[in-house]
């Protein structure tokens, strides 16, 4: 079993907690990538600040990832493949 950690945010306004969370899973059409580098973007600093866009405390912040495709969910696999490098 793979150990997964995430940048928290608690509540807007608040600095983010890196702690443990969840593996996802692949869903129909989609991929899990392990990452090797992750950025909070000025979106993510704002969302950060405000709250804006937050549908859910507390919430786990960074869109922007390099890493490697760990698991390809139904329907992904005839454009992804396990251990295949990504960007996003």
């Amino acid at each position: 079993m793979s150990s997964n950690q995430a940048a928290w945010l608690i509540k807007a306004d608040t600095p983010l907690q890196v702690g443990d969370a969840p593996m996802p899973n692949a869903g129909p059409n989609e991929i899990v990538i392990r990452n090797h580098a992750v950025a909070i973007n000025p979106l993510d600093t704002h969302m950060q600040k405000s709250g804006i866009f937050v549908q859910q405390w507390p919430a786990i912040f960074g869109c922007d990832v390099a890493g490697e495709v760990h698991q390809v969910g139904v329907g992904a696999g005839d454009r992804f493949k396990k251990g295949d490098r990504v960007i996003g």
